[in-house]
């Protein structure tokens, strides 16, 4: 191999690790919602080749690209674990555990002064509720937030998060308890944030940065969930811009 060549192997090496970079997580704090898919003719695709539809294995000849979705997506969401509420009520530690997490949602990609990401708007479900402490309350099987508005946040950590508020007020959502000293309806009021994981999964944690409270007590909600396409259930990708 000619000393040219060596160094045109070297270039298309960096190249290709730059490309598959950009589909990571990590290497920039805003995100844009895309689709996995092989674009339609006319249509501009917005990173490097996959040869899986999942935009998960860079292939230089993949006929797979991620596209911005439409502005409006209507976007589902699903949960990928059980999902733990923990915290406290007039001194008392209280867990709720809930199977499944849903709800519909519309979400726009934008780009303002250089700056890029995605803003929508919708309700989460949480259903297959149950109280896991103290074993002798009972909790509402299921409950639903208040509109939420939400937003990529663009943080100089170099993480991507998720920004969840009421799209009026502050509180996000009411659980009732039943059935022990703790009986009545508790307000969750605040912030709540997710962390991108990976191009498809956020996870909702003690570390996300949520600034959330039960009844004027702080409380963490914890799982992971992904959002897909409600027209067709396609996972969606968040890339970094």
């Amino acid at each position: 191999m000619t000393l040219q060549n060596r160094l045109l192997t070297l270039i298309a090496g960096a190249l290709f690790v730059a490309a598959f970079n950009l589909i990571g997580v990590s290497s920039a704090a805003a995100s844009t919602t895309e689709e996995c898919k092989i674009p339609v003719a006319g249509e501009i695709f917005t990173s490097a080749h996959f040869k899986d539809a999942n935009c998960e294995e860079p292939n230089g000849t993949g006929e797979f690209h991620t596209t911005l979705v439409p502005a409006n997506s209507l976007l589902t969401r699903t949960n990928t674990i059980i999902i733990i509420i923990s915290g406290t009520i007039a001194g008392t530690p209280i867990e709720i555990k809930c199977e499944t997490y849903g709800g519909t949602k519309t979400v726009s990609n934008f780009e303002e002064k250089e700056v890029k990401g995605f803003k929508g708007e919708g309700k989460m479900k949480f259903s297959g509720c149950k109280m896991a402490t103290p074993v002798a309350c009972t909790v509402s099987e299921s409950f639903e937030t208040v509109t939420l508005s939400e937003s990529s946040e663009d943080l100089k950590e170099e993480v991507m998060r998720t920004l969840f508020v009421p799209k009026e007020g502050t509180k996000l959502a009411t659980v009732k308890i039943t059935g022990c000293a703790l009986e009545g309806s508790y307000a969750i009021s605040g912030k709540l944030r997710s962390q991108t994981v990976n191009i498809h999964t956020e996870e909702f944690s003690k570390t996300s940065g949520s600034e959330l409270t039960l009844g004027g007590n702080t409380v963490d909600i914890i799982f992971t969930s992904h959002d897909a396409t409600a027209a067709n259930g396609k996972t969606v990708v968040r890339e970094t811009p």
